[in-house]
């Protein structure tokens, strides 16, 4: 059970891998590192760069290859799209089944810090600290967020999600109310939601929209707390009274204000986040920087109001100010690589490029005017720059995720707090038996995993 244990993709693909359970060396954090080799001008070699890109963003990889090659004439890169619809989960269970046969596994891409912290733990990444440290890289220093398992650092962050507030600039003028700046707090965002909340029936525009990820559920636990999910301890923190208190708020906005859309509403309607929005049926919504992608393809969803942006709510005034959440996409180098070096450099190559900036930068250190122009483009009638600048860039912006917290199981945890806030707002539930119910789900997970 143990050595089956070490390649499911986080409960998400059990079924697909339980043959594969007799692999466990392809996955084991004891497995023999593939010897290496070193490529030259006279022997260059080939490098597997895996992703799930769709569209335009297979040409803007192989763009940035091609630089990356003339740079690199030793190091050839293949762009490899594992999936063909986009879909991270599904790219996932094949990545898992490659490690688990031990197919060469050279750079890849994660969507999410966790994701890359468990498959550390399972051995089939590379730890890239000698790698750095020969470079003069401190990773902290250089990146938002860095991927750690055991104090090792097991990716490079190569783009930033951070979260915020997008909102509708004509129904915040109607209300007469002024862009919200750093400090503000869930009770402002509750007061806002109330007065941008106007109409009734099929026209009705809510003030806001919360959608069904785990990190609606609790916003706070992701933006206040080292872990959503986890004490250092590792046991559950589902307990603590923000959990309480989020839940609390969602409740009234749906029951008391009637400031955002029913939760059962938006399950049975599986309505969108990006349609809510832009369709002008909700007034705001916390989301992150990928909003922006979205606010642009006025041909997908057709609008003419300009977006501003605000950071997001804290719990109270006497929260540090810059506190978010801040997430990212990172790249990781295979344990199972024979090119460690060479996929290394790739990697590092990734995060730190800015000739095509696709997304906002993992980096730290970054020109901001050159990475507006690029995100914004020539969208400056339906995205508010200043706004967007203010939240985007301010230097007290910090991430309170602590990596020692991270487990190879982080990602079995987040549904029990998806289905906690389902049940306690379809169920009527009071908070501390929805709190109790988390705790126990949690504990099975834990167990199981301890086994």
């Amino acid at each position: 059970m143990k050595a089956l244990k070490m390649i499911l993709v986080s409960g998400l693909a059990v079924s697909m891998l339980a043959g594969c359970g007799k692999q466990q060396a392809a996955t084991s954090p004891n497995a023999t590192a593939t010897p290496t080799a070193t490529a030259t001008a006279a022997n260059p070699v080939t490098i597997k760069y895996y992703n799930w890109a769709t569209g335009p963003s297979i040409e803007q990889i192989n763009q940035i290859i091609g630089n990356f090659e003339k740079k690199n004439p030793n190091i050839h890169v293949e762009n490899v799209q594992l999936v063909n619809n986009g879909n991270t989960l599904d790219f996932y269970k094949k990545l898992d089944l490659m490690a688990a046969s031990g197919e060469s596994i050279d750079v890849t891409d994660f969507s999410n810090v966790d994701f890359v912290t468990e498959r550390a733990a399972r051995g089939v990444l590379e730890p890239l600290d000698e790698y750095l440290k020969k470079d003069n890289i401190n990773a902290d220093n250089t990146y938002f967020m860095t991927p750690k398992y055991d104090g090792k650092v097991y990716g490079l962050e190569n783009s930033s999600q951070l979260w915020l507030v997008a909102i509708n600039k004509d129904a915040l003028d109607a209300a007469k109310l002024p862009v919200p700046t750093w400090g503000w707090t869930w009770d402002d965002f509750r007061e806002y939601a109330k007065k941008m909340t106007k109409g009734s029936g099929d026209t009705k525009q809510y003030g806001a929209f919360f959608h069904t990820w785990g990190e609606y559920a609790n916003m706070t636990a992701y933006t206040e707390l080292p872990n959503p999910y986890l004490k250092k301890d590792q046991t559950p923190v589902f307990g603590d009274e923000s959990f309480k208190n989020f839940f609390n708020l969602r409740r009234a906005m749906e029951k008391d204000d009637q400031s955002v859309k029913l939760y059962s509403d938006i399950i049975g309607g599986k309505l969108r986040y990006d349609s809510e929005f832009l369709g002008g049926k909700a007034a705001m919504i916390p989301t992150a920087n990928f909003v922006l992608n979205l606010i642009k393809d006025k041909t997908k969803f057709p609008h003419t109001f300009k977006t501003v942006f605000a950071p997001m709510p804290v719990s109270s005034k006497n929260v540090e100010v810059g506190t978010s959440n801040l997430g990212g996409g990172f790249v990781s180098v295979g344990k199972s690589s024979k090119y460690k070096k060479e996929s290394y450099e790739f990697a590092k190559y990734l995060t730190q490029q800015l000739d095509l900036i696709r997304d906002l930068p993992g980096l730290k250190d970054v020109d901001k005017d050159k990475v507006l122009k690029a995100l914004v483009g020539d969208k400056t009638d339906l995205i508010d720059v200043n706004s967007l600048s203010a939240t985007l860039f301010d230097k007290r912006i910090k991430s309170v995720y602590d990596p020692s917290y991270s487990t190879s199981y982080s990602s079995q945890l987040k549904p029990v707090l998806e289905n906690g806030l389902s049940k306690f707002l379809l169920d009527n539930l009071t908070p501390e038996v929805a709190q109790k119910q988390m705790i126990d789900d949690a504990n099975k997970i834990i167990q199981q995993n301890k086994k």
